[in-house]
């Protein structure tokens, strides 16, 4: 067996995405009192006659009285806003290891993923444009920002590829790729990054600097910061002697957590604070979530951001 077979969508017995998607959706706003889709807006276009049957919701009635013949309103359908999903598709994002799917217990890649499929759906319901970008050391994917419905099943399409575990070791260039994502997005973009911020060869600080320019070209940017909380987070391990391998370059070290537990939840946390300050600076909307984490706080954190907005 391949190594590329073992963690592919069709071994995972993945469902689909988008109904996967419409299931999260709609149990998330289970409850909710105020609707999230507004702003939708539509023009004029041209009348039709009416067919007994449809909806008399848009009969012109200015037309009747004057014809005494029935037309129907037809509109244009208006995107409010384009929204670019990017993701870190790097080695490191897929971590931990799984053998089979299961929404409540995923790794990194399949948490971001499935949190943009659900995003993805509740653009769908707002006419919103999407697009997508997957990047490692180089970009794999990307596509427009586009809003019809041909296009969306390319976008789930791609994700559900993106499952697949990489045949070999990818590093992650935050830097590079993030500063032509930025180049190739529309200006007055909405950007929403899922990435481990696990930077390889880049320092945090270059990492910022290319955050920083992608929310200026797009002009809105949510990142969310994705960890297995657990094991990257707390080094929540067994006190023995551990082999610890670099899933993006294939370096090992052997070492006993208890060890080295309090220095590195230090440096940890100093990265984070270091990503959290930058995105107050530079008014990013920064989110670290477990892959544990709810999607409805995914969905809160996409929404609170779009009334801002509107």
């Amino acid at each position: 067996m391949k190594k590329s077979d073992r963690l592919s969508p069709a071994r995972l017995h993945i469902p689909p995405l988008d109904l996967l998607a419409r299931g999260i959706v709609e149990g998330a706003l289970t409850g909710w009192h105020r609707s999230p889709f507004h702003g939708y807006s539509s023009e004029f276009r041209e009348h039709k006659m009416y067919t007994p049957g449809e909806s008399i919701r848009f009969i012109d009635w200015k037309v009747y009285a004057k014809t005494e013949k029935y037309f129907i309103k037809k509109f244009d359908e208006e995107t409010n806003m384009n929204v670019h999903f990017i993701l870190d598709v790097s080695s490191s994002m897929y971590y931990p290891a799984v053998k089979r799917f299961e929404p409540e217990r995923l790794n990194k890649i399949g948490f971001s993923v499935v949190a943009a499929a659900v995003l993805s759906e509740i653009l769908r319901r707002q006419r919103d444009a999407v697009g997508l970008t997957a990047f490692h050391e180089d970009i794999v994917v990307h596509t427009p920002d586009k809003v019809n419905t041909l296009h969306r099943r390319r976008i789930l399409s791609h994700l559900e590829n993106l499952l697949a575990a990489p045949p070999e070791p990818k590093r992650t260039r935050n830097r590079k790729n993030l500063m032509l994502v930025a180049e190739r997005i529309p200006r007055r973009s909405l950007a929403v990054l899922f990435t481990d911020f696990w930077t390889g060869d880049d320092p945090v600080e270059q990492t910022v600097e290319a955050l920083k320019y992608l929310r200026y070209k797009a002009s809105e940017l949510i990142i969310f910061h994705v960890t297995d909380h657990t094991t990257e987070d707390l080094l929540d391990l067994p006190g023995r002697p551990t082999r610890f391998r670099d899933l993006e370059t294939g370096e090992q070290i052997s070492l006993n957590p208890d060890e080295i537990r309090a220095a590195y939840r230090r440096e940890r946390l100093h990265t984070t604070r270091q990503l959290r300050e930058a995105a107050f600076r530079y008014r990013m909307d920064y989110f670290p979530v477990d892959v544990r984490t709810p999607y409805r706080e995914v969905i809160s954190a996409y929404l609170q951001k779009r009334l801002r907005l509107h």
